[in-house]
């Protein structure tokens, strides 16, 4: 059983939630810390306790959903995963939340999650690799993503996945 969320916790998932419904209608320039707070329903206050500026709302938007999967990942799959079945899911994932890229591309807005892939295959991969390779694989399956959602998703994951072997 989950436990029950507290009032701050709350509050950050309110701020998020109004972030990206009104991303759905202006760019997150065009949006102003007033326009978020308001249709949060929250103070300004509570917005400064919790995030440094608007970015760092999608940052922590990425991170935590990235969170949840790996938790996910790693309650399903008892052992270590190949890096082919690794980038499947993670292809899978993030085809999920599709309509999030689409905003984050129109806004010119996708070095946040870029920073993401970076940051988890070096966590992923810094046992395993020198930080050559890390560069490498992570700089080319971030390009091969973007290509994928840039054309509309033509191909599966499992299509995009037989692509990548590092």
């Amino acid at each position: 059983m989950k436990e029950p969320k507290n009032a701050n916790e709350v509050v950050i998932e309110s701020i998020i939630q109004s972030t990206f419904d009104l991303m759905k209608h202006k760019s997150l320039d065009d949006i102003s810390i007033t326009d978020i707070v308001r249709h949060a329903g929250v103070s300004r206050n509570s917005f400064y306790r919790n995030f440094n500026d608007k970015e760092d709302i999608i940052r922590r938007c990425i991170s935590k959903e990235t969170e949840c999967w790996q938790e996910e990942v790693h309650k399903k799959y008892t052992s270590m995963l190949d890096s082919g079945e690794f980038i499947l899911l993670l292809l899978e994932h993030i085809y999920d939340y599709r309509d999030l890229i689409a905003l984050l591309m129109r806004d010119k807005k996708m070095y946040l999650l870029e920073d993401e892939f970076d940051y988890r295959l070096k966590i992923r991969l810094e046992s395993e690799s020198d930080p050559w390779h890390i560069a490498f694989i992570a700089g080319g399956l971030y390009k091969l993503f973007l290509y994928w959602a840039e054309t509309g998703y033509q191909k599966t994951p499992q299509e995009i996945a037989a692509y990548v072997n590092f």
